[in-house]
């Protein structure tokens, strides 16, 4: 009897192995073979499922952008207003050893895309769809009559970047100084300034 096999289980098996390959040892080492042999496949197993190392970053990216969003709706389940940007900007945020990869990633990945229209093209659309996503619990909040800033939604946006990427970096180099209670206190003195 054939053996069944989960496809979109083994995608995301590689894109974890990638994952793990970046943050391990740097997006340079993150070849095919190196991807494989830490997702315990063959190369030509890897080839089935991503065309080249360009594609395998993309989706690995994609799928980490994608697991801050679910986990944000899980945490946020039933909350709106403060409280969801609060939740979601925690779950953004490298704030434990599977966010801290994610953002191993992101960052590295910010080297190829200096580089690489196409990288540069899906990290934008990243920014883009999460900017909506970000709007949208403003707006929200503000609707509450909880989010009191003068500023509009967009700048309020532009400073939850700035801040997430700031802390992101300063999290992956020096893992020890921006440790998650720091992280926290960033983000609550933020969102204080921007709430009633």
């Amino acid at each position: 009897m054939p053996k069944i096999v989960d496809h979109e289980q083994r995608r995301r098996d590689i894109l974890e192995a990638t994952w793990r390959v970046i943050a391990q040892k740097g997006i340079e080492a993150a070849t095919i073979r190196e991807i494989a042999r830490e997702a315990g496949f063959s190369n030509g197993v890897l080839s089935h499922y991503f065309t080249n190392k360009e594609d395998i970053l993309i989706s690995a990216h994609k799928l980490a952008f994608q697991r801050v969003y679910e986990r944000a709706a899980i945490a946020n389940e039933g909350a709106t207003g403060i409280a969801a940007v609060r939740t979601a900007l925690y779950e953004a945020l490298p704030l434990d050893d599977e966010r801290r990869i994610e953002a191993i990633l992101d960052v590295s990945f910010w080297s190829q895309a200096l580089v690489n229209d196409r990288l540069n093209a899906v990290r934008r659309d990243s920014i883009v769809a999460g900017r909506e996503w970000w709007i949208g619990m403003l707006q929200a909040g503000r609707d509450r009559g909880e989010v009191v800033s003068p500023a509009s939604n967009n700048t309020l946006v532009d400073e939850i970047q700035a801040l997430i990427d700031g802390i992101s970096v300063e999290a992956v180099m020096y893992p020890d100084d921006m440790v998650s209670d720091r992280q926290r206190a960033i983000a609550d003195a933020f969102l204080d300034r921007i709430s009633a």
